[in-house]
């Protein structure tokens, strides 16, 4: 069978697109157009999958046709020949990521056969980013990363890489894209077996590089509205179904027969140059201006042209005899336009247009089959000019920089001549304006290739300043280093480790105390990177896990109370008080930790929490708040504190800044035995209000035989920043007086935003973060200049977590992908929780409180069988099944527990290294809605963790709240205090107004507050944003006190808020991480 095929389109819900691009208009212009199937577009948009699952029915293998067949008529009453118009799932993914140090941005076509096989992908890549916002989904997605799901979840689909050639949103593209398809794709490229060339490329074109010869090269409109079908396509001589075309592309012969094209010059990046100045080059003028603009003196786009050019290795195009052939062709309106001297969306060329396809059937069957004979008696203009079409015989004036180029078929000169001699139809009049002049027919001969620009630029290996090869090699038994932002603390530290060892130090003496796990597992990383056979037995870990651990030296089988657990207890010992009084008595326990902690004057604990600790104890037990308090205590055993002292024989402690009186009062006791080696800052000392204080790194420094040293070498800030941060921080009494220096040379920038309210300035934030990565889309890039920024390289900080709803609103409008840190995680929400629980008890991790919400979840189990189990069941019992056959409950009660139990062993059996496997079945088990979107990323996150040992560690290790990874290609949102230690090319910081930044209680913590301020400002290592709002939530704002600190002459510009933007797109989602 001979059709016709667009494949490459886009639904209501892509940006910019017609309303009318339902599946009833595309079907109704597709008839008009004659196409026989067209592409769905944007199956992974949820309301738009929603609507293909309503109104497609299966048709032939793989394609779908509308279930209601009578559709409006495109054109008012027109009638276009009868045609059968089937249905292909076909979506564009937009991937920006960084590869390489280079921002990529590429979009694929990912081709699907089925509904099924097309939601299990959409659920994937809605476990990964934002499908919700637009059509074309903007994911910050390696490629290679895409083809691989695509691969995964669709085997019998494909993916094609869209318009290669396009400047800025392609795989070959001069802005943001790779010189080969191996680059891109690597070890996956032979699955790519096609390519779409785009508006602005042709197969002449791309048959100039000979790597490209084994793909076969397709064709489509990439319409964002229905009339705009078939501005290219595709022509297959094969059985209509989705397999047969799949073959016909990987291999040509078997039915893929050529492509309808426009003519290169009329797509909108065909030539270089800079549509805002006027300036369009062909490739040998650009080099003659070295690629700069001669009006603005900017780099000129680089077109299409130019960049074929750049990667081309042969002067003519090599086009095998079977090789499938292509038409060039001018769409009808076009025509009609330049006949008629009007535009071709004139009702004018409406008119007539309607009356040709109701006359000759359809738009292809006019430009492509009808004799010219029968088109002149029509119309003997219409006759010449498609006769000149179909000859090549045009006049092109060729597209640049966003702007589309023009065809013609006829001089100016002599069409008005021929429309003085005639008309184009009795009843029409000619209205013509003068014409801009064509910048004539291309070379015969393509120019030589152009040599591709290459990068230089190396990276030294890290070298130590001298101030780190002091601190290393310090030979002092007390250490203590003042290290100021970016001077290199953590490899300070861990040199430090490592020469200690090549030293004689025997590694199960190397104690390494941190402030977060995440900090820990740095540091063992880079050890390990650097010394792997030595690092196993070095301990690495916070606070409480050094406590912990002695502890249980001391008591093997202690158990940790944590806060679910606490309140259990607390429910069984005072079983008559109700939830207000439990809840006072688990202030005065919070209390009471706290004073200790901080070795505060208390009162004696009061007679229920001296029970709740008696309770403890008898249970072999430590409150969570306890543990620090509950080691020092033991210390002042002898046998303890030999057990500790014989094994830590130099201990190093980061972030010590931040330590209070307890943690405090542990380093300086091993400090008897141990040598020290203790590093922070003061200038970035911001947990007061946990009960940190700054004067213990003070102290710690007059101690007999302490060293005191100091890194004032900055290598992660750009000049500017360090120097605006060093102007705010000097306005502290009580601070370092390190005087920092930057190694990096001068070219940052620091801006001021002043939006009129909160919403506001997180729109402003939003489009400046599109200009930062070079536009997001078409629009976008059309909008404003290119940047060098990807997604992971821009974080946004605030004060207050409150804060982030609105700026992840506009983001999530403007299709941004982002991550939140800080916030609860997905799988605690309650229409999920139940699996987070039924994964923690199948691997031996759950508590007493994960049981019992797990069994709460169970239909039949009511409150008063959990009240029940909770009074009876032992909060530290190592085995609850065997507990439970010792309790009384109810029958129905006991028969749902044990089948749960029989679930539990059903699914430990069969999940062996898929953790996904059999899932499905406990969600229905529990009562969950599996069509719910948080199951589906449930199900899918175990899936890609693997076996359900790793999915439960990871449960477990983001149970607190998500954790920022910096492999994410997303905009990072984070609370100041969440920014702490890491680093980001560019930072914004929203919300710089009095209440707000700083938020004070009380004066004393003003200082606190410029700190955190400061260690905000240095996360920026390239650019960074002070925003502040004039009004929020109804309140005028007064300016942060702290910006007056910053000297106004630093600010490289000050950037005002944008007005309001037009209706808002359906919001989408966070980033969802693992």
């Amino acid at each position: 069978m001979n059709f016709i095929a667009d494949l490459h389109i886009h639904s209501p819900y892509s940006r910019a697109t017609s309303k009318k691009s339902d599946l009833a208009g595309l079907t109704a212009w597709a008839r008009v157009k004659g196409i026989h199937l067209i592409g769905t577009g944007d199956f992974t948009h949820p309301e738009w999958f929603a609507a293909l699952e309503e109104q497609l029915t299966p048709a032939e293998q793989g394609l779908f046709r509308l279930k209601n067949q009578a559709v409006p008529l495109a054109l008012p009453d027109t009638s276009p020949a009868p045609l059968d118009v089937r249905f292909m799932l076909t979506a564009e993914i937009s991937s920006i990521y960084k590869r390489h140090g280079k921002v990529r941005k590429i979009h694929n076509i990912i081709f699907c056969p089925d509904l099924a096989s097309a939601r299990a992908f959409n659920a994937r890549l809605a476990a990964i980013g934002n499908i919700q916002s637009d059509g074309r989904p903007i994911l910050g997605l390696d490629a290679h990363d895409l083809l691989e799901i695509v691969l995964e979840d669709i085997p019998d689909g494909f993916l094609v890489p869209a318009h290669i050639w396009t400047p800025w949103f392609s795989l070959f593209g001069s802005k943001s894209g790779f010189d080969s398809i191996e680059e891109c794709f690597g070890d996956l490229s032979d699955h790519i077996f096609a390519l779409e060339t785009g508006l602005s490329s042709d197969p002449d074109m791309n048959r100039l590089i000979s790597a490209l010869d084994r793909f076969t090269l397709i064709s489509n409109s990439d319409c964002h509205s229905p009339a705009k079908l078939g501005r290219e396509a595709n022509l297959l001589s094969c059985e209509l179904s989705f397999a047969a075309i799949r073959r016909a592309m990987a291999d040509p012969s078997r039915g893929f027969t050529g492509t309808i094209e426009f003519y290169p010059e009329e797509g909108k990046y065909h030539h270089d140059g800079h549509r805002k100045c006027g300036v369009c080059f062909d490739p040998i003028t650009t080099r003659r201006h070295d690629n700069i603009c001669p009006v603005c003196g900017k780099p000129l786009t680089v077109g299409v042209n130019h960049r074929v050019m750049e990667l081309a290795d042969r002067s003519r195009p090599l086009l095998p005899e079977d090789s499938p052939l292509f038409e060039s062709l001018i769409p009808l309106p076009e025509i009609l336009a330049e006949i008629l001297g009007v535009g071709p969306g004139s009702k004018t060329v409406l008119t007539q247009y309607s009356r040709l396809i109701g006359k000759f059937g359809s738009e292809f069957s006019l430009l492509r089959d009808i004799p010219i004979e029968e088109i002149s008696h029509d119309s003997s203009l219409l006759g010449e000019a498609i006769k000149r079409m179909r000859a090549g015989e045009v006049i092109r004036q060729a597209g640049f920089d966003g702007q589309f180029g023009v065809i013609h078929v006829f001089e100016e000169q002599e069409i008005k001549q021929l429309s003085g001699a005639q008309s184009l139809f009795a009843d029409q009049k000619v209205r013509r304006k003068n014409r801009k002049p064509a910048a004539g027919r291309p070379l015969s001969t393509p120019p030589a290739p152009c040599a591709p620009a290459t990068n230089t630029t190396a990276t030294a290996a890290p070298q130590l300043n001298s101030q780190q090869q002091e601190a290393i090699a310090s030979r002092a038994p007390q250490i203590i280093v003042a290290a100021g932002p970016g001077s290199g603390k953590t490899y300070t530290m861990v040199e430090r480790m490592a020469r200690l060892l090549a030293g004689g130090l025997a590694p199960e003496h190397l104690f390494a105390i941190t402030f977060t796990n995440k900090a820990a597992r740095e540091i063992r990383e880079r050890l390990t990177a650097k010394l792997a056979e030595t690092v196993q037995p070095i301990f690495s870990g916070t606070f409480h896990t050094f406590c912990l651990h002695w502890l249980r030296q001391a008591q093997p089988e202690l158990t940790v109370i944590g806060n679910e657990s606490r309140e259990l207890v607390l429910k069984q010992l005072f079983a008559t008080l109700n939830r207000q009084e439990r809840s006072r008595i688990r202030a005065e326990i919070t209390n009471h930790f706290h004073a200790h902690t901080t070795r505060q004057q208390a009162l004696p604990p009061s007679p229920q929490v001296q029970s709740y600790l008696a309770h403890l104890e008898s249970l072999v037990a430590v409150d969570l708040d306890g543990i620090i308090p509950t080691f020092l205590v033991c210390l002042h055993d002898p046998d303890f504190k030999k057990m500790v002292s014989n094994a830590v024989h130099y201990l190093l402690v980061d972030e010590f800044q931040d330590v209070n009186q307890a943690q405090y009062e542990l380093v300086t006791t091993l400090a008897d035995t141990a040598q020290v080696f203790a590093i922070g800052d003061p200038d970035q000392a911001i947990y007061g209000f946990r009960g940190s204080d700054l004067k213990f790194f003070f102290q710690f420094n007059r101690r007999k035989n302490a060293r005191s040293l100091s890194l004032s070498t900055n290598y992660r800030n750009r000049p500017e920043i360090l120097k605006a941060a060093g102007s705010l921080i000097r306005h502290n009494s009580l601070r370092s007086e390190i005087d920092l220096s930057a190694t990096r040379k001068k070219g940052g920038s620091l801006h001021q935003m002043i939006s009129k309210n909160g919403q506001q300035e997180g729109r402003l934030i939003a489009r400046t973060i599109e200009r930062l990565v070079g536009g997001t889309n078409s629009l976008t890039v059309d909008q404003i200049n290119a940047g060098n920024f990807t997604f992971r390289d821009i974080a946004i900080l605030f004060r207050m977590g409150r804060q982030a709803a609105i700026l992840s609103a506009e983001l999530e409008e403007r299709g941004i992908p982002f991550q939140q840190s800080g916030a609860s995680p997905f799988f605690l929400q309650p229409e999920i929780r139940p699996l987070y629980h039924f994964l923690l008890e199948a691997t031996g991790r759950a508590t007493m409180a994960d049981s019992l919400h797990l069994f709460g979840a169970l239909n039949g189990i009511g409150h008063t069988t959990l009240d029940l189990l909770e009074q009876k069941l032992p909060v530290t019992s190592h085995d609850i099944w065997q507990e439970l056959a010792h309790i009384e409950i109810p029958r129905p009660a006991m028969e749902k527990i044990a089948a749960l139990h029989e679930m539990l062993e059903l699914y430990r059996n069969g999940a062996g290294t898929d953790a996904s496997h059999g899932l499905a079945q406990v969600a229905n088990f529990v009562g969950l809605d599996l069509d719910h979107e948080l199951v589906i990323r449930f199900i899918n996150l175990a899936r890609a963790l693997g076996g359900m040992d790793a999915v439960a560690h990871h449960l477990l290790k983001h149970a607190e709240a998500t954790v920022y990874d910096d492999r994410a290609e997303a905009v990072s949102l984070m609370t100041m205090h969440g920014a702490k230690g890491l680093e980001f090319p560019v930072v914004f910081i929203a919300g710089l107004e009095e209440g707000l930044c700083p938020y004070l209680s009380a004066t004393s913590e003003l200082e606190e507050e410029r700190r955190l301020l400061y260690v905000a400002m240095t996360r920026a290592k390239e650019q960074l944003f002070l925003s502040r709002s004039l009004n929020r939530h109804g309140h005028e704002c007064q300016p942060s006190r702290f910006l007056a600190e910053i000297p106004e002459g630093l600010f490289t510009k000050q950037e005002i808020s944008p007005r309001k933007t037009t209706k808002k797109r359906p919001q989408g989602i966070q980033l969802k991480l693992f």
